[in-house]
């Protein structure tokens, strides 16, 4: 008895794969140079519809005063009149008219800044689109009088607005263009699947072997049929004007030219939203002028951002210093080196001796890091008025020995702090030099003459420099504990082999919200120092920190990888 019901499932799975509507770009009609597809837009209409974050903004002050202003008050009326209009409210109306796919398409035409156009939509089922005909579609050709003339093309009916426009009636779907050949092309390829079609493309095939399917949406340009259209010719500058785009982007800058898409990717959902980017190339043919640039993409790239208790948000970053400055001429333009001479200037006065191209840059490593995470005063008796994270900046080392190097320079930091301090009358205690040791590992710092003894301290006590050298990197930071806490997580094995991260930003919103609310009465007290009545400012702090609760993780990432490069934004919600 279980045969028959096991083979009746079988069937009913092998049916709903079967009916499931394959993408969209498989219809569109080939030679376009850029398109974005959608699938399943109202499903994450109706995500937002029933999420905390909606509910906490609906809950705000600030939100409930603005609908006693006349601008909502007449949003509120179209809104109803349009319910009254289709029968039902506008977040049943969006899941069910689009529900199902979107896509848009441009194609080269003869009017650079013009390309030719293609929108297609296709509903859930039959009776969706039958709906948004009769309730959307026929009033509007209907004030179209004369001026729509129907016709039929392979048993669909296509409607010429005075040749200006086309529109495609499907049983579950529409087609609009500015080209009767286009829409005539896309009927062919939408009713028979016939003729070359977008996701033949070579540059589309490549995006998705890259990319992946299944995405709520995804767009592509096609780089070089987009320049031609345009003409706008993909080329590389041959040098930079600005050192620090140089710095971040420089490698990207130069492989973008030659691949042949650009992709983008973007999926939702009750766990949080990732967005994706990507180009092709091969980055191991471009170590000659940007080695620097790109770690092996065999590798983990950059190192992970220390996950040290109250951590609220770091980057690190693979980059060749010393690689970089050393090519720099050839890199920048020639009116910039002028800059660079400055600079060895002033470094000169804290690396006396040294030489900056050959000596200090060459010292740095591969990967820097800088985070910021919570940090508490129990070594004070009482606590900065306004309370700051502590800071960490850290680099590896290309030489162990480079450590005293900036050892040294760690010194003549605190020595002109604690100079600066006593010219310039800073309501700060002098302090001295001092090492303790931290599970083995010598960590330098101060200590104050004397324990300061007021209750609300300046806020130049937020910084307790200390510095160290564990595992070849250099560890510079503004606080005791979290140095003692960054030797203990660097000195932690690795963990297992990971995909390469170029570079890597982290946020943790809801740990910031415990500093929003440790500097509450500070906050407040500005904001009402702007005009802002009191219980206005509670409640814009109330909201900040609302807000912050419902997100966990933000981070922005890039990855060096075989065949090219892929940039990455995702978000995990609390």
């Amino acid at each position: 008895m279980k045969t028959p019901s096991l083979l009746f499932a079988v069937v009913l799975l092998a049916n709903s794969i079967v009916a499931a509507p394959k993408p969209l770009a498989q219809s569109l009609p080939g030679g376009a140079f850029a398109f974005v597809e959608i699938d399943g837009l109202g499903r994450k209409v109706q995500q937002f519809k029933d999420s905390g974050f909606l509910a906490a903004v609906l809950e705000s002050p600030q939100y409930q005063a603005f609908t006693k202003t006349d601008e909502y008050k007449r949003a509120i009326g179209v809104a109803k009149l349009s319910e009254t209009y289709l029968g039902t409210d506008l977040w049943t109306a969006a899941a069910k008219f689009l529900g199902g796919q979107l896509a848009l398409a441009l194609y080269p035409s003869d009017n650079p800044a013009q390309p030719d156009a293609l929108a297609v939509l296709r509903t859930p089922n039959v009776d969706a689109m039958r709906e948004l005909r009769s309730k959307i579609l026929d009033p509007i050709l209907l004030l179209a009088g004369d001026g729509a003339r129907e016709e039929m093309l392979n048993g669909v009916k296509v409607i010429d607005l005075d040749g200006n426009a086309f529109l495609a009636l499907g049983p579950d779907w529409m087609a609009a263009s500015n080209r009767r050949p286009l829409m005539q092309a896309t009927v062919r390829a939408l009713v028979n699947g016939k003729g070359p079609t977008l996701a033949a493309s070579t540059a589309f095939k490549k995006m998705r072997a890259k990319m992946g399917e299944g995405h709520f949406l995804a767009a592509g340009i096609d780089l070089p049929a987009g320049a031609k259209q345009y003409n706008q010719p993909l080329k590389t500058p041959d040098k930079l004007d600005d050192g620090g785009a140089s710095l971040f982007f420089h490698g990207i800058i130069a492989m973008a030219p030659d691949s042949p898409y650009l992709g983008l990717t973007m999926d939702i959902d009750e766990k949080g939203f990732s967005i994706e980017s990507a180009i092709d190339g091969n980055p191991r043919e471009m170590d000659e002028k940007f080695g620097w640039f790109f770690s092996d993409p065999a590798t983990p790239g950059t190192h992970d951002i220390p996950a040290v208790k109250g951590l609220l948000g770091g980057l690190t970053i693979h980059r060749n210093l010393g690689g970089w400055y050393r090519l720099r001429e050839q890199l920048l333009e020639e009116r910039l080196q002028g800059g660079f001479d400055e600079f060895e200037s002033g470094l000169g006065n804290l690396f006396p001796g040294r030489d900056v191209g050959d000596d200090i840059m060459p010292a740095f490593g591969p990967t820097v890091t800088f985070l910021a995470a919570e940090q508490n005063f129990d070594h004070f008796v009482g606590e900065p008025g306004i309370k700051l994270p502590g800071f960490a900046l850290i680099f590896d080392l290309e030489k162990p020995m480079a450590g005293k190097l900036f050892q040294l320079v760690f010194q003549t930091i605190v020595t002109i702090t604690n100079l600066t301090g006593a010219e310039e009358g800073l309501n700060r205690e002098p302090s001295v030099m001092t090492a303790i040791v931290h599970n083995g590992v010598p960590i330098n710092t101060i200590e104050f003459l004397q324990s300061p003894k007021e209750k609300r301290l300046d806020i130049s006590y937020n910084f307790v420099p200390c510095a160290t050298t564990v595992k070849g990197r250099f560890v510079f930071c503004t606080s005791l504990a979290l140095c003692k806490a960054l030797v203990d997580e660097i000195r932690k094995p690795s963990k297992p082999r990971r995909e390469n991260r170029n570079f890597n930003l982290e946020l943790y919103p809801d740990a910031v919200k415990g500093l929003v609310r440790a500097n509450r009465s500070t906050l407040v007290a500005r904001s009402v120092q702007t005009g802002k009545p009191i219980e206005d400012a509670r409640q814009e702090i109330d909201l900040i920190q609302r807000l912050l609760g419902h997100v966990q993780l933000i981070r922005f990432n890039t990855s060096v990888q075989e065949d090219g490069y892929k940039v990455r934004l995702r978000g995990r919600w609390q």
